[in-house]
């Protein structure tokens, strides 16, 4: 499902500062906190060769966790799915017991879902860690990797990991996609040129060179071939104040595994990110590029829609992302961020996030959104999800939504729908749909 049951954004945003050890820290909320919850229900699940039938499931989702302040989170669970009503009585790999979906527990990746997220440091802090499902997530400026969701397979569960500290002028991020198998693993270092050469604090934080490397060894949720790729970027801050940023940044990029001189493997891009707070609780960000880019090479290769792309780079049966030839071709990028945060229960919390390329020479569109909101009153909250793969050749859409309403302070009710593709042995994908309604008893002391 595209809108996971725990909602993990990490969203593309203006380049953050390094962190000032002078600066006010936000107040924690002291001691420990623990919460606990359990979700059933009913799932419909498309089946069949042809995805033409409907398996009928039922589902428990304990979970348990623990918060420790701002500095440390973890939330364990198991989505256990039971198989009620099979199209294909007969399979040659019975679930377990008869009932537990083989699908959700049969390789190593799988059983890293237990763990729902983690985290260790503050946001603002020199380091912090993170684990879990990753939706929206973006590599530093997110030239290589940009909104990769990890959990968009049905059958592919992996918990991710995210680190990220501040040593001196310098900066680096490491990722991996899935912490037990040889998936996608991504770092980047970044040096904040303004305080290697300058004494000046006008001048720090203000123009950061940085060095992107992905590699993806294709060995988990199916087997796919390795991509590999690299980029140089720099960002310049022209206007940095409290309301307002504006930076203009750069990259070039390239293919790391392929020797091919007949393809051209690279591209270069230049663009404009602008991040502003017009209210206290209203924050927008967008980002603005002119790319060239073409061969197999592509900025933000490993993108929202990346765990469908590796086995079919659009539609259903055509090459992977990795062997997809691109002609030489210019295109436009552009990505938008805006959240309105609540003053009360009874005020409207919205995020909306939405990115769009267009490649000239081809006219190919994707597109990427999401929309998350509680309604006022606090007592619903809903996420939408679409991932838009060329839509004007081979299109491929992904759409999911999950919605979740408190009857009672214990009681809430959950919906939970949408589209599904299945990597199938041979590299291609099979379509289908999925829907589920549930209930749900918490509490947290």
């Amino acid at each position: 499902m595209i809108g996971a049951l725990v909602l993990v954004s990490v969203l593309q945003q203006a380049p953050r500062a390094f962190v000032d050890s002078s600066a006010a820290a936000a107040p924690a909320e002291e001691g420990v906190h623990f919460h606990a919850a359990l979700e059933v229900g009913a799932l419909a699940l498309s089946a069949g060769t042809d995805a033409t039938g409907v398996d009928v499931f039922g589902f428990a989702f304990p979970r348990l966790g623990v918060r420790g302040g701002e500095e440390f989170e973890f939330e364990l669970g198991a989505p256990l799915r039971l198989r009620l009503l099979d199209q294909e009585p007969v399979q040659a790999r019975p679930d377990y017991g008869g009932y537990l979906r083989r699908e959700d527990w049969d390789e190593r990746s799988d059983f890293a879902q237990v763990l729902r997220s983690l985290r260790i440091g503050r946001d603002d802090g020199r380091f912090q860690l993170r684990a879990g499902a990753f939706s929206s997530y973006s590599l530093g400026a997110g030239w290589l990797v940009n909104r990769y969701h990890n959990r968009i397979s049905p059958d592919y569960h992996p918990a991710g990991g995210n680190f990220t500290a501040y040593l001196g002028p310098t900066r680096v991020e490491l990722f991996a996609s899935d912490v037990l198998a040889g998936r996608l693993f991504a770092g980047e270092v970044r040096l904040d040129l303004g305080r290697v050469l300058s004494n000046t604090e006008t001048a720090f934080d203000r123009f950061l060179l940085s060095l992107d490397v992905a590699h993806d060894f294709g060995e988990a949720g199916g087997t796919s071939p390795a991509l590999s790729a690299a980029s140089v970027g720099l960002q310049a801050g022209l206007v940095r104040s409290e309301k307002l940023q504006l930076w203009v940044q750069g990259a070039a990029g390239a293919r790391a595994d392929t020797l091919a001189e007949s393809v051209p493997d690279y591209g270069a891009t230049v663009g404009l990110v602008v991040a502003g707070k017009p209210r206290e609780n209203v924050e927008i960000s967008g980002r603005l590029e002119g790319r060239r880019q073409g061969g197999l090479f592509r900025f933000g290769a490993f993108g929202a829609g990346y765990e469908l792309s590796r086995f079919s780079g659009v539609g259903l049966s055509e090459l992977p992302l990795s062997q997809e030839q691109l002609p030489a071709t210019f295109s436009g990028y552009g990505e938008v961020v805006a959240t309105v945060s609540r003053r009360s229960e009874e005020d409207l919390e919205l995020l909306v996030s939405a990115s769009g390329e267009y490649f000239v020479t081809t006219g190919r569109v994707d597109a990427d959104a999401v929309l998350q909101m509680h309604l006022p009153g606090g007592k619903t909250m809903a996420e939408l999800r679409a991932i838009l793969t060329d839509l004007t050749g081979k299109p491929r859409y992904s759409v999911g939504a999950e919605v979740r309403h408190r009857f009672v302070p214990a009681l809430y009710g959950v919906f939970m729908g949408g589209t599904e593709h299945f990597p199938q042995a041979n590299g291609s994908l099979r379509h289908g749909f999925m829907a589920g309604l549930g209930v749900g008893v918490d509490f947290e002391r």
